[in-house]
C-alpha cells in the first residue's frame, strides 16, 4: 500500500520557525568531508551536510548533523522554549519515518492531541530549565501504550524496559490472568497476547541435574520482581531467574578475559564461538578471526554460539556461512515481515545510525564495510522527490519464530547449534537468534532475550535547539508471525538456565554433551 503524508501548512511554518536560525558552519561541513574521507570513502562535492538541515523542503540530507555533534554528551537539562521548538521537528520525523506510527493509532493513540498537549505544556513553562525526565515525560505516556525499546532519547532509558524471566513452581491448570510482584502490585495478563502467557520449556537447575519440563513467564522488568501468577483462579509461586551480568561466566567459558569475538575447539566434535555486541569494531575483529581459523572450524558436530550480553548492532549472518545453511538463513532474513515506512528521512536517519556506530573505529576499514558505507553515502545524494512522500511496505513473515521446534537433525554437513541468550541480548542479537532458530536442530537456551526486536532499524538524529540525541524505530517487525508483543518480553527459549550455576561453563558443557549424544 502507498500513501502520501501531508504535513499541514501550520506545521511546516512551525518547523521553519523552529529551525530557521540553525545553520552549520563551513568548518563543520568541511570537517565532515575530511572525516568521511579518512575512512576511505569517496565523498561527493560539498559533502552530505546541508547549511540548513532542519528547514523544509526535506530531502535525504535533512536532519544530518556533524559527526562531531554526536561526540558531545547528552544535556542534563533543557530549556522549555527550546524543547518546544524541537517537538515541532520531532513530529515531522515521527510522522514521516516512525515505524510505530500506525500501530499506535490502532491502539487508539491520538497523535494530534499528544503533540498539541506536549506543546501546550511546554508553552506554559516559558524559558524554565527542565530535567530530562520531566521534559520528556510525555514520551513516557506513549511508551505506556506502546512499549518500544528502540525509540527515545539516546542512552537515557527513562521509559524503556527489558524482559525478566520467572519459573513457575507448578503446571497451570487453566488460563493465567494475573501476575503479582514482591512489592504487592498486581498486573493483568492480556489473554489476546501470547507473549504474556506462560510457556512450556525444559529447565536446567544445576550442573548435575538433567533437564525437566516446567513453565515460565516472561514480562517487562519495569513491573518489578514477580513472585506469583494466577492461573484458573489459583496462585502459583514464581521465582525469577538469576538476572545478573554473565560477563565473568562468559570469560571463563571463552577462555579469554577480552570480550571480543573468539573461537575455541572444546573437542574434535564440539566448538565454542563467542559473539559479543555487533559493533562495527567487533565486526572487523570477527572477519579477522574467521580468516585465521583452522580448517576444522565448521566441521564440528555441535557448535555453542554464545550471544549473552550482546546489545546488538549489525548482525554478521553471512560471516557464519561455515556453520549454517546460508541460503536458507538469507531467505529467513529477507522474509522477516512487518511494517516499514520509507521516505527521504529514512535514508537520513539511517545515516545518523552509521555516524554513531562508526565512532572510534580504526580508519583502516575492511573492504566489505567500506563498500557498504559507500553505498549508503551515495544514497544521500539521490535526486530529491518533492514533498518527501512516504510509502509503506507491509509484508508477511516467511518463517516465524513460533515455528521453531527442537529437532536433533541439523542441516546436512553443518553442526548442531546450541545458542546461548539472556535478557541482555537485544536488537540485532535477537535478529541473529531468530535466524539461528530457523536452523534445524538448533536449541535456544538461557532466559528470554531483552525484547527490542519488534520496533526495529533505529534511526538517529539530534534535535538542534536542545542538542538532544534521539532515535526512533524506522520499522516494525512481526518476528513471531502472529502479532504478539516482543519488546519487553523477548524471544522464548527451549531450555531455561535459571541459576548462576546453570549459566556457568560446566553446566553448559554438560548440556552441550547431552545434545551431542542425541546425534549419535
Amino acid at each position: 500500500m502507498r500513501f502520501t503524508a501531508k504535513v499541514s501548512l501550520l506545521l511546516v511554518a512551525a518547523c521553519a520557525c523552529a529551525a530557521d536560525d540553525v545553520r552549520l558552519t563551513p568548518e563543520e561541513r568541511q570537517g565532515e568531508v575530511e572525516w568521511l574521507t579518512s575512512l576511505g570513502l569517496k565523498v561527493p562535492e560539498g559533502g552530505p551536510l546541508l547549511e540548513t538541515p532542519f528547514t523544509p523542503p526535506f530531502t535525504a540530507r535533512s536532519f544530518l548533523t556533524p559527526e562531531s555533534w554526536w561526540r558531545l554528551p547528552q544535556p542534563k537539562d533543557v530549556a522549555a522554549n527550546a524543547l518546544r521548538q524541537d517537538v515541532a521537528l520531532l513530529r515531522v520525523v515521527m510522522e514521516k519515518a516512525y515505524g510505530g506510527w500506525a500501530s499506535a493509532q490502532k491502539r487508539g493513540w491520538d497523535w494530534n492531541r499528544w503533540f498539541a498537549e506536549w506543546d501546550q505544556e511546554l508553552a506554559g513553562r516559558g524559558t524554565a530549565k527542565l530535567a530530562l525526565a520531566d521534559a520528556l515525560a510525555p514520551f513516557g505516556t506513549l511508551q505506556g501504550v506502546q512499549l518500544d525499546n528502540h525509540s527515545g532519547p539516546v542512552g537515557l532509558p527513562f521509559f524503556s524496559s527489558g524482559s525478566r524471566t520467572a519459573v513457575l513452581d507448578a503446571t497451570p491448570q487453566g488460563a493465567c490472568t494475573q501476575m503479582r510482584t514482591v512489592e504487592g502490585a498486581i498486573f493483568t495478563l492480556d489473554q489476546r497476547d501470547p507473549a504474556q502467557a506462560p510457556k512450556k520449556a525444559q529447565i536446567l537447575l544445576d550442573v548435575n541435574a538433567p533437564e525437566r519440563e516446567a513453565y515460565y513467564l516472561a514480562y517487562p522488568a519495569k513491573r518489578g520482581i514477580v513472585n506469583g501468577v494466577q492461573c484458573a483462579g489459583k496462585w502459583i509461586t514464581a521465582w525469577p531467574t538469576w538476572a545478573h551480568s554473565k560477563r565473568l561466566l562468559i570469560a571463563h567459558l571463552a577462555g579469554t578475559a577480552s570480550d571480543t569475538p573468539s573461537y575455541r575447539a572444546i573437542s574434535k566434535d564440539m566448538g565454542y564461538l563467542r559473539l559479543p555486541s555487533f559493533t562495527k569494531e567487533n565486526g572487523e575483529l570477527l572477519r579477522q578471526l574467521l580468516a585465521a581459523l583452522p580448517e576444522s572450524a565448521g566441521h564440528e558436530k555441535l557448535l555453542i554460539i554464545d550471544l549473552r550480553s550482546n546489545e546488538g548492532g549489525d548482525a554478521p549472518v553471512d560471516e557464519l556461512a561455515r556453520w549454517i545453511d546460508l541460503p536458507s538463513a538469507q531467505r529467513v532474513m529477507q522474509g522477516l515481515g512487518g511494517y516499514r515506512p520509507q521516505s527521504c528521512l529514512y535514508t537520513a536517519l539511517r545515516w545518523g545510525y552509521e555516524q554513531v556506530t562508526l565512532r572510534g573505529l580504526n580508519p583502516r576499514l575492511s573492504d566489505s564495510l567500506r563498500d557498504s558505507l559507500q553505498k549508503e553515502l551515495d544514497g544521500l545524494f539521490a535526486p530529491p522527490v518533492a514533498g518527501c512522500p512516504v510509502s509503506v511496505r507491509e509484508t508477511k513473515t516467511v518463517w516465524a519464530y513460533r515455528e521453531h521446534h527442537v529437532t536433533t537433525q541439523p542441516p546436512a554437513g553443518k553442526p548442531r547449534l546450541l545458542v546461548l541468550v539472556d535478557n541482555e541480548c537485544g536488537s540485532d542479537c535477537e535478529f541473529m537468534t531468530y535466524v539461528l532458530a530457523a536452523e534445524s536442530g538448533s536449541v535456544i537456551a538461557g532466559e528470554n532475550t531483552f525484547g527490542v526486536g519488534q520496533f526495529i532499524q533505529p534511526g538517529y538524529f539530534i534535535l538542534p535547539n536542545t542538542r538532544l540525541q534521539f532515535r526512533i524505530a524506522l520499522g516494525m517487525s512481526d518476528i513471531y508471525g502472529d502479532g504478539r508483543s516482543v519488546d519487553g518480553y523477548g524471544l522464548d527459549v527451549d531450555i531455561v538456565l535459571p541459576s548462576e550455576e546453570a549459566q556457568g561453563g560446566p553446566a553448559i558443557l554438560r548440556l552441550a554433551g547431552r545434545l551431542l549424544e542425541q546425534l549419535r
